[in-house]
């Protein structure tokens, strides 16, 4: 992507300047690169990423990721959409920003008149670190130390993302295998992931025995993270121009074997769950988030997809080796809590199979490549983006290179930030306690939104 978009995405790409979004488009990303301000939009209906310079007319969204991005770190943010809400009795309930429901630090602000929720107001930034600043000056691979960290469960989405768009910045070329062992690790990333979301609505709905067996498999693939990447949490095993963790053939026909035996397993205790009127009642017509709605509000991955909308970045802006493997999209209509599990249940499925076409199929021609004579003498307005899908959806990285060969711009727009909307929106009508339920399936994590 040396001032175009490249990669082998290119060809979901389109370059071209637009006026707004129609019925179909959803905008994903606005950044600044060479001294111009683009917006990255999706066409979900032509399944394309269209890159434009900044366009006349947007929608609400566009301030959130404005805000979102501009942020300064240790200032809480909030993220509003939407009129004020007036009336008799209507009062404001702060919740957080430490609480019990939620894990990390952030808050919100309820708006209610008693029992319903009339509107949500997330409250964001508590635990920015400032990732984009902070690498600005330092080389690619000092860089990629921070990176990874900025949303630990999501390090293998990030790593890839970033490294890409250095790789196709530099035009370095890169080893097939090394491509096949990183989409293995974000294969991996995103069944752990989902373990711990659906462990954790288990847990919400208080079946606490089921939801401890479901923690206990997702345990189980961390130990494996461990045993073939170096790290639980895959950090470090990427690098600029490949990786640094090899997975020979034996290796690769144990790791194929324990993830089907823990997906098999998985398989009994969803239909457990299923057969359990008190899980299906807290799941089901809960926090529903209509398909309009999720296309406006800019919705990405497992909360977009239980909505009804076709994108997953594996399918709609396939990265080497998404293209030559076989990945189901799951969507659901019914944008509600249960439509939102259902698809994660079912990736966890396709992330299996997924795994099992990666390790047999997986090339053999070295995991690094020749970075030699790169990162230097380029074009300082050129500017590089890769958009890979994370466990919560679309992640997005923009990086540029000085003369030197060191970051001088990063933006990252991160799943989380762009779901915070369309999380508020689905629990306007709803009770309190169906809070946690809402909050699980969307897979929200402060530490990627905050970054």
């Amino acid at each position: 992507m040396r001032g175009e978009p490249g990669g082998s995405g290119t060809a979901r790409i389109e370059r071209r300047n637009i006026e707004g979004l129609s019925e179909n488009m959803q905008l994903s990303s606005v950044f600044q690169a060479g001294g111009f301000a683009y917006a990255l939009v999706s066409d979900t209906q032509a399944n394309k990423t269209i890159l434009s310079e900044l366009p006349p007319t947007l929608g609400e969204e566009f301030g959130t990721l404005l805000r979102g991005s501009d942020a300064k770190a240790g200032i809480s943010l909030e993220l509003e959409a939407g009129g004020k809400v007036e009336g008799y009795g209507v009062f404001e309930f702060p919740y957080g920003p430490v609480s019990w429901g939620v894990p990390e630090a952030g808050g919100f602000r309820l708006l209610t008149y008693g029992e319903r929720v009339l509107k949500v107001i997330p409250q964001v930034n508590f635990k920015k670190r400032g990732v984009e600043q902070g690498v600005l000056g330092c080389e690619p691979e000092d860089a990629l130390l921070l990176i990874e960290r900025s949303a630990g469960n999501f390090s293998a989405s990030y790593s890839t993302c970033f490294v890409t768009a250095v790789e196709d910045l530099l035009g370095l070329e890169v080893p097939s295998k090394a491509k096949w062992i990183r989409a293995v690790a974000i294969e991996l990333e995103r069944i752990h992931n989902h373990l711990y979301v659906f462990g954790r609505l288990a847990e919400a709905a208080s079946q606490n025995v089921a939801a401890a067996q479901t923690q206990a498999l997702r345990e189980r693939v961390l130990r494996l993270n461990s045993k073939h990447f170096g790290h639980r949490y895959l950090f470090g095993f990427n690098s600029l121009g490949g990786v640094r963790r090899d997975l020979r053939k034996e290796e690769r026909g144990n790791l194929t074997n324990d993830v089907r035996l823990i997906a098999r397993e998985f398989s009994g205790l969803v239909e457990y769950f299923l057969s359990s009127r008190i899980f299906l009642d807290r799941l089901q017509a809960t926090a529903r988030l209509p398909r309009g709605d999720a296309l406006v509000l800019g919705a990405v991955g497992p909360s977009a997809r239980g909505s009804g909308i076709q994108w997953d970045d594996r399918l709609t802006y396939p990265l080497e080796p998404y293209e030559d493997i076989y990945v189901n999209l799951e969507t659901e209509p019914g944008g509600d809590t249960m439509a939102r599990t259902m698809v994660r249940v079912r990736e966890i499925e396709s992330s299996t199979i997924a795994l099992r076409e990666l390790l047999d199929r997986m090339p053999g021609d070295g995991t690094e490549g020749n970075t030699e004579g790169h990162g230097v003498g380029g074009r300082t307005e050129d500017f590089a983006f890769c958009r890979i899908e994370s466990p919560s959806g679309d992640l997005i990285q923009v990086a540029q290179l000085d003369s030197q060969g060191r970051v001088s711009n990063l933006h990252i727009r991160p799943a989380s930030l762009v779901n915070w909307l369309p999380f508020a929106k689905s629990l306007e009508g709803n009770v309190f306690t169906d809070f946690q339920f809402a909050f699980e399936s969307f897979g929200l994590s402060f530490a990627d939104s905050d970054r």
